[in-house]
């Protein structure tokens, strides 16, 4: 902040009040570890759930290639039969 300014400029580091005993500390020592460990975890566990939707799209994508080709087997294999049972019945 500018000097000229009629207010003076604090650090955050000094606005807080500081703890009232070392039990109070330890305890937002061991809640500020917790909080990040849980933040970690969490983010984690996200980008864990992404990879495995990222792999099961690709395994529907690739089921569904599948199913495309086996149908057109299958069309393919009916329209043989039909071509074949037409000339056996003209002969």
């Amino acid at each position: 902040m500018p000097e000229s300014s009629s207010q003076s400029y604090t650090p955050k580091t000094q606005e807080r009040s500081p703890p009232v005993d070392q039990v109070t500390a330890l305890k937002r020592q061991r809640n500020n570890v917790a909080a990040r460990k849980y933040r970690q975890k969490r983010i984690d566990r996200i980008s864990e759930l992404e990879s495995e939707l990222r792999d099961i799209k690709q395994e529907r994508d690739d089921l569904r290639i599948r199913l495309a080709r086996q149908e057109a087997e299958a069309a393919a294999l009916r329209s043989m039969l039909q071509l074949n049972s037409g000339k056996n019945a003209k002969s």
